[in-house]
């Protein structure tokens, strides 16, 4: 687990990429969502992130926490978008 000043420089490059590839997306420290229009681009976009993680920054990825899922359907720091665009608390939280 980085500390979260540290995951923060670290993973600037990986902000610049996203926004270079024109995807939307949220992330604080080590935590990152990253929100596509299909199941399918977000498969794609999961393993090319995870490349890019892994071979340009060397970074390692944990897959039992990355997923592909409806937006509603995670978490992200306790909270969940909700359709519409509103946010609630996640349900654990």
């Amino acid at each position: 687990m980085l500390s979260p000043l540290l995951a923060n420089l670290l993973l600037d490059d990986l902000d610049k990429e996203l926004e270079r590839r024109g995807h939307r997306f949220c992330r604080y420290a080590d935590d990152c969502n990253i929100y596509v229009q299909s199941k399918a681009a977000g498969e794609r976009v999961l393993r090319s992130v995870t490349r890019f993680l892994e071979e340009v920054l060397h970074l390692r990825v944990n897959r039992e926490k990355s997923a592909v899922a409806f937006v509603e359907d995670r978490k992200f720091l306790g909270h969940r978008l909700l359709r519409g665009g509103r946010l609630g608390i996640a349900p654990k939280s």
